[in-house]
């Protein structure tokens, strides 16, 4: 077996043993974008997990949505919430369930791995308001993210001994992770979501993101704008500052004015303050 097929083994056996939040969520996107949806198959699927059931109930009492009596049943919460609602909530539990993980080798802790997450993802549906492309569809993207690191986090470096990020000098996150596992993080990723069936344009968003340069595709380049985003408003990830130099034609190939950014910025902020609310 040669290097990068045993690199893809290890992957695929680590991703089973993730958080299961983030695959319901993709299976979950793609169940309600079948316009012959049955209610019983959303429920099936949600309690698969029945901690994230349970939290999707709890959430759907929250005062926001202003149910006129309790949920106390996930029937009851779609009704309330429509699927919609409770696919953005799936997925804010998915970036609280991958945060549960320690980091050892990456320089991030749980809370600030979260609120990255999340505000990529809600900047990711809100940029998709003003460029065409499909909100829940940005939003995945920017929840799924990070699923990358969380592989290699448990996956063993290739060479023992190796340290973690901040202790061992380097500065750029990818290459330090290929020193460590001979793969980065935007790699593994691709590996793993392939597997999971997503779309190619999605993969591929979250594979170029870091380095976007001749590339075209505008989900691409409208990822590199929302984690550089996050990384404006305090929640960065170490390392990652390197890959957020923007310019006009970033701006361009994702299809947005920069004028918007503001406006962009403004309501994502918003956004996230109620979701990260929801979960924390």
């Amino acid at each position: 077996m040669d290097a990068e097929a045993q690199i893809d083994r290890e992957l695929l056996h680590v991703a089973e043993r993730l958080p299961t939040a983030p695959r319901i969520l993709v299976e979950l996107g793609g169940i309600i974008d079948d316009a012959y949806v049955e209610m019983d198959d959303v429920i099936e699927l949600l309690r698969q997990d029945a901690p994230l059931a349970a939290q999707i109930i709890r959430m759907s009492n929250c005062a926001i949505y202003a149910s006129p009596i309790p949920v106390g049943s996930l029937e009851r919460a779609l009704i309330v919430l429509g699927f919609a609602e409770v696919h953005r909530l799936v997925g804010a539990v998915a970036a609280a369930q991958l945060a549960e993980q320690k980091m050892r080798m990456y320089p991030i802790d749980g809370p600030r791995l979260r609120m990255n997450t999340l505000f990529v993802a809600v900047f990711m549906e809100e940029l998709a308001r003003w460029t065409g492309e499909r909100p829940r569809s940005c939003y995945t993207i920017g929840l799924l993210r990070p699923i990358g690191m969380m592989a290699l986090e448990r996956m063993k470096p290739r060479i023992e001994g190796l340290r973690p990020f901040l202790e061992s000098g380097e500065t750029v996150l990818d290459e330090w992770e290929r020193k460590t596992w001979g793969i980065t993080n935007s790699e593994a990723a691709e590996h793993i979501l392939t597997h999971w069936r997503l779309p190619h344009d999605t993969v591929s968003a979250i594979r170029h993101h870091y380095r976007p340069t001749g590339l075209q595709h505008p989900l691409i380049h409208l990822l590199t704008l929302a984690a550089s985003a996050a990384a404006d408003i305090g929640y960065a990830i170490p390392g990652e500052q390197h890959y957020w130099e923007l310019s006009s034609k970033t701006f361009a190939k994702a299809g947005l004015d920069p004028g918007l950014l503001p406006i962009v910025t403004e309501r994502a902020q918003r956004k996230f303050a109620q979701l990260n609310l929801l979960v924390e």
